[in-house]
């Protein structure tokens, strides 16, 4: 049995965006979808560059190509991110205005019926297995690396501050760090690769259910495409389906598709229409290997992409020889699995924080003209300041402090007690219940002076310490009122006992009255829920 591709590709620019930046491409051994970022700083040209130098593996891997279908599919993927990778850097050395754009990568490079994965950033690959779906790729970002270690739920990451934070990304600034693996595909498997401009809006439920109810891979694109727009289509939405079939019963798909901008054959930024900005760079030196692709319009106006090289189309406009909604079909040609055991996933390993995930793109009208020196000069100033600021944030929230609520409670709170243009550098992290009034007067001069720590477990440890003063107090408070009763009652016998003329011989004194904690003045034993008249007089 031989297993190919049928796929089908699509890119929508959303109801936020005013320009597309991702970038997809499918072909018959590789399936690509790129995110780029960097608004003004190009995040559209480092996807369609990346998803250009990514789509030479669909030639190379071709019978008679330069590694053949037997060769060696992780290292051949992770070649080519490196060659994207430096086709980035030396567009920025030539255009250092450009220097803010990097994408994501998520792609699928197939042969002999085995399937490789490559993932930086946080598009997502799935895998429908069985009616299972599988995520077949792990975000590199903050909020899942802190997901991760326990700090957050998954619950959490949707309102989470610092959730578009990538801790990975294709930049021309650093050395590319993907996950790379491969795996064996089924008879009937289907791939979902996305950027999250669908995954972010539309829940895992949601793609299961559609992936497995619709069995045709171009309807299915255009139904989650349809979803995430519903779902308020707050980012551009790209998504490859690809379908593993059997060549003898399914045709499989043949011609290589791209979407999104890398369907642009001219910079949407205001480059003269026509012209190939990935071939040559405005007043810099020429970079090859990509290959022309047609143009299409920009506008405000929602856009989706089919496959290349038929121009952007609106939601008005029919597509040729076809009937429906418009969108984007792909032909494909891969058959694999990645992650099908159940895990969550390639293991994560962090690196650098990089933020600009996403901005918005200012709409461009004419031709582009070169910044001057001094505009440069303030956009690195202001990104400088803008990371500084993010730093220094960060730094806050790996500090924590304990005080004292409105309430009178005392509370953890993460963060300094600080705050700057009127905006709280903290927050409560945890209300410990500990009432202030049962607190001893050295820990209440100590709880005004806002004991801090650099870990929450420091500040745990002062909270346990004073937890720990007022669990003494209580005990003793509450052990002497028992005792108070006992020897009243113990008095009362004798009295009693006496006035009867009776023996006293077999009335048992109390227990020994408790002492007062060591070098803890305790606060009055009301505090406590003790009235001061059910205990002796305590000095």
């Amino acid at each position: 049995m031989t297993l190919a591709l049928r796929y089908a590709v699509r890119s929508d620019v959303g109801l936020l965006r005013e320009g597309n930046e991702d970038s997809a491409y499918a072909g018959p051994r590789l399936l690509a979808v790129a995110d780029g970022m960097g608004g003004h700083a190009a995040g559209e040209v480092a996807s369609a560059v990346t998803i250009g130098a990514m789509s030479e593996l669909d030639r190379a891997s071709e019978p008679g190509g330069a590694s053949g279908p037997g060769g060696d599919l992780m290292a051949d993927l992770s070649n080519a991110v490196a060659a994207a990778n430096m086709r980035l850097q030396q567009m920025i050395t030539a255009n250092p205005a450009i220097e803010g754009m990097g994408t994501t990568l998520t792609a699928v490079l197939w042969a002999n019926g085995h399937a490789a994965v490559c993932h930086i950033g946080d598009s997502r690959g799935y895998l429908l297995r069985q009616g299972e779906l599988y995520q077949i790729t792990h975000d590199h970002t903050l909020v899942q690396s802190l997901v991760d270690e326990g700090r957050i739920t998954e619950d959490d990451v949707s309102t989470h501050p610092q959730r578009s934070l990538l801790l990975r990304a294709l930049d021309g600034r650093t050395i590319a760090e993907p996950d790379l693996s491969v795996h064996e595909a089924q008879l009937r498997d289907r791939y979902l690769l996305c950027s999250d401009g669908l995954s972010g809006v539309v829940s895992d439920e949601t793609l299961r259910d559609t992936l497995d109810g619709i069995p045709d891979p171009e309807a299915c694109t255009r139904q989650l495409i349809d979803l995430a727009i519903r779902g308020g289509g707050p980012d551009n939405i790209t998504c490859i389906v690809a379908d593993v079939i059997d060549v003898a019963v399914t045709r499989p798909s043949t011609v290589p598709v791209t979407a999104g901008a890398a369907a642009n054959g001219s910079d949407p930024r205001g480059q003269t229409p026509g012209t190939n900005p990935f071939a040559k760079l405005s007043a810099g030196p020429e970079v090859t290997g990509m290959h022309p692709m047609p143009g299409h319009g920009t506008g405000p106006n929602r856009q989706q992409t089919r496959t290349a090289p038929q121009p952007v189309l609106t939601d008005d406009e029919p597509f040729p020889g076809a009937t429906g909604a418009t969108g984007a079909t792909g032909v494909a040609g891969a058959t694999g699995v990645t992650g099908v055991n159940g895990s969550a996933g390639p293991e994560i390993t962090e690196a650098g924080g990089r933020r600009g995930h996403r901005a918005v793109k200012v709409k461009a009208s004419g031709r582009r003209k070169r910044w001057p020196i001094v505009t440069s000069a303030l956009v690195v100033l202001v990104v400088a300041l803008g990371v500084g600021g993010y730093l220094a944030y960060s730094y806050t929230q790996d500090q924590y402090y304990v005080a004292v609520n409105p309430a009178g409670h005392v509370v953890i709170y993460q963060g300094v007690n600080q705050s700057v243009a009127g905006i709280s550098l903290s927050h409560p992290h945890t209300d410990t219940g500990i009432a202030l009034n049962q607190v001893s007067a050295q820990f209440r001069q100590e709880l005004a002076g806002y004991p801090s720590a650099s870990s929450l477990a420091g500040a745990q440890g002062i909270v346990r310490n004073i937890s720990n003063q007022v669990n003494q107090c209580n005990t003793y408070y509450h052990q002497l009122q028992t005792w108070f009763t006992a020897q009243n009652n113990y008095l009362t016998q004798l009295h009693d006992a006496e006035r009867a003329h009776r023996s006293t011989k077999n009335i048992k004194p109390p227990n020994p009255q408790p002492t007062q904690p060591v070098n803890i003045i305790c606060p009055s034993s009301a505090e406590y829920g003790v009235p001061a008249s059910t205990i002796p007089a305590v000095p």
